[in-house]
């Protein structure tokens, strides 16, 4: 029963990110993605272990998405 379970939360878990695939997806340099992190403007970052930080794909694209979308109303 509890294989069930997880089984069916891992199915919802968003991939993790590393800087250099948020650099692609943003279209920007790490530098940039460095930058944005600590100016806080980017959601926050997810430790996997000692050496692999990363986001959460579905967050960055959430926040992709809502800078699209304040970027359309000017």
């Amino acid at each position: 029963m509890s294989n069930t379970k997880k089984n069916s939360n891992t199915s919802c878990v968003s991939p993790i990110l590393r800087i250099d695939q948020v650099a692609e997806l943003l279209g920007c340099s790490i530098k940039h993605i460095h930058n944005l992190q600590k100016a806080g403007k980017l959601p926050p970052r997810i430790r996997v272990s000692d050496r692999i930080i990363g986001w959460r794909e579905n967050e960055i694209e959430a926040w992709l998405s809502s800078n699209r979308e304040e970027d359309s109303d000017d």
